[in-house]
């Protein structure tokens, strides 16, 4: 708080980007750099925290279409924004027992590398203790050896992540945490709803939402975009994330020029949203300027914008409910094989599980699901017409 105070004074109001960058990922006191920030002791829970399940069926896909893409020798796998490294486990869980894996039919087994996009150390050391129980962090290299053989190595940035091998991307609730910027449709035009401090001697917050004098680099160059040339009306508001739409377009050059496929699970919509952006603590939601470093902000993403990141690169599929995803992929037959030998109080955990992930008054509809492939690929599986978009 006090150094975006200072930033401000020193040059006046600053965009709703850069208050987010600093209050997610600033080093001295970014929320996401405190370590770890999820399940009930955290502030909010993701879906691979609720259920195994979800993990091991979205393993499962990414088998399915590493066996559509002709089951190449040698992949990677990156996962965007990895959390505790929960999903990730469970994934690499159904490459040990899941009945399509190689290891299952004595062959070699495909996966090259497991690479973890996450600049938080402090997250860091827990994916690699989810991951690598046994084994210990080496900080020189950034990387660590599983039981299994599989080496997982930690990345700042996509940019250090070696390309050159068929890749398999998956970014679960990263694109919501991207920053954004802000806009309002003015009689003069697009203006910036910037961020600015607070002087009312009786608010509670240090900041306060404010619209731009004039143009600003931001509203001058992003929203000459033709996507917002058109149907918008005065006092129309827009959100829009730059950097969500750079990171999906270097996906999809890396997997037009590598091969391989990319899975992007997150609570959005299919076009641009107004008013989303929102603080969580403890499980509840707060204001998005009263305690920046100490709550996590995000927004709806804005999955037609990133279709639109790979127009003319690769072939962008859904988005999908993420309801309609873990029903085709086999949640329902997973789940009565874990009733099966559970007791009563696991069995009412897994109901509770279930209704949470595909419900369409929990998650079920307001997460999306997209995937990323080569053009000419056949669309993988289940990729089609789902009527429950309507109503998303």
């Amino acid at each position: 708080m006090k150094h975006l105070c200072e930033e401000i004074k020193f040059k006046g109001p600053i965009s709703v980007a850069e208050f987010m960058r600093s209050a997610l990922t600033h080093p001295l006191g970014g929320y996401y750099m405190k370590g770890d920030v999820f399940g009930i002791a955290g502030d909010f829970t993701t879906s691979p925290e609720i259920s195994q399940v979800f993990g091991e069926l979205v393993g499962i896909w990414f088998i399915t279409l590493w066996k559509q893409l002709g089951s190449p020798k040698d992949i990677q796998i990156v996962e965007m924004g990895p959390g505790r490294g929960t999903l990730m486990a469970d994934m690499l869980g159904v490459n040990e027992k899941c009945s399509l894996c190689p290891r299952k039919a004595s062959q070699a087994d495909p996966i090259h590398g497991v690479h973890m996009v996450d600049a938080s150390p402090g997250l860091q050391e827990v994916q690699a203790q989810k991951l690598a129980p046994n084994a210990t962090l080496d900080k020189s290299t950034a990387s660590i050896r599983r039981d299994d053989d599989i080496t997982v190595h930690w990345h700042e940035s996509l940019e250090t992540v070696p390309e050159g091998m068929c890749t398999m991307f998956v970014a679960h609730e990263f694109f919501d945490a991207m920053p954004i910027f802000k806009f309002k449709l003015t009689k003069d035009g697009w203006r910036e709803i910037v961020v600015g401090l607070d002087k009312s001697p009786d608010s509670q917050y240090h900041f306060c939402f404010t619209l731009a004098d004039g143009p600003t680099k931001p509203s001058a160059i992003i929203m000459q975009y033709e996507k917002f040339q058109k149907n918008f009306k005065e006092d129309d508001r827009v959100e829009v994330s730059p950097d969500s739409y750079a990171v999906s377009n270097r996906i999809a050059r890396r997997i037009q020029k590598n091969g391989g496929g990319a899975l992007f699970v997150d609570y959005g919509r299919n076009y641009t949203v107004g008013d989303s952006l929102r603080g969580i603590r403890n499980h509840k939601f707060t204001d998005v300027l009263s305690k920046p470093g100490e709550a996590d902000l995000s927004a709806d993403v804005d999955f037609s914008f990133l279709r639109e990141s790979t127009h003319g690169i690769a072939a962008a599929h859904g988005p999908i409910t993420q309801s309609t995803f873990l029903r085709a992929m086999g949640i329902a037959p997973r789940m009565n094989m874990l009733l099966q030998n559970a007791d009563a109080k696991t069995r009412k955990e897994l109901a509770t599980a279930f209704d949470r992930l595909v419900s369409p008054s929990q998650m079920g509809t307001v997460y999306k699901v997209m995937a990323i492939t080569q053009e000419g690929v056949e669309v993988p599986y289940p990729f089609q017409d789902d009527p429950l978009m309507e109503k998303a």
